[in-house]
């Protein structure tokens, strides 16, 4: 680093200097053309305003690599932005031909799309579990239920003999319907 002494000024105005200014009028078109983009859609549904509700609900977050991301404050927005996609995409391009508009992806309003700081180990997961296990199982001592003495029980009855034959003869006139 060199030790010439360089004002913060300066230092702004070479950052500024750096951006080109069409790219900042774009994105400040883009966000406008948002509304207007949605506003033209007209759909045959009972609400002839559909296209101004998206717009009301929804919002331009960034544009980067081709990919605008959308906020939306409910996933119903977010289908249906979905659904006029290719319109909205086209109307972008034709408006502004010198941007890339690959895509759209999207977000819900409040989410930052980060991994969360706090999840959880398998460990802390599989003693929750266990936890809520033994919780139960003090339930049912308590109301007198063994569920493992249930299941045995139900596991050693055999069918009559009368059931066994109709469910053989109903299994293989399932299986083989050569006679038909």
């Amino acid at each position: 680093m060199s030790e010439e002494i360089v004002s913060f000024s300066q230092i702004i105005s070479n950052a500024f200097d750096s951006i080109k200014i069409e790219n900042a009028k774009n994105s400040v078109n883009i966000y406008d053309e948002w509304k207007k983009i949605l506003s033209r859609i007209k759909t045959n549904s009972s609400n002839p305003n559909e296209g101004l509700n998206m717009a009301g609900h929804s919002r331009v977050i960034d544009l980067k690599n081709g990919i605008l991301l959308i906020e939306a404050d409910h996933p119903g927005w977010i289908s249906l932005i979905q659904f006029h996609k290719k319109y909205i995409l086209n109307g972008f391009r034709m408006k502004f031909p010198e941007v890339e508009f690959k895509t759209l992806a999207f977000r819900l309003k409040g989410n930052k799309g980060e991994i969360s700081s706090e999840i959880e180990s398998k460990d802390s997961i599989y003693k929750k579990v266990e936890k809520k296990l033994e919780f139960e199982e003090k339930i049912n001592k308590k109301s007198g239920i063994n569920i493992n003495k249930n299941l045995k029980k139900s596991e050693k009855k055999d069918l009559p003999p009368e059931l066994k034959v109709l469910f053989d003869n109903l299994r293989k006139s399932m299986l083989t319907n050569l006679e038909k």
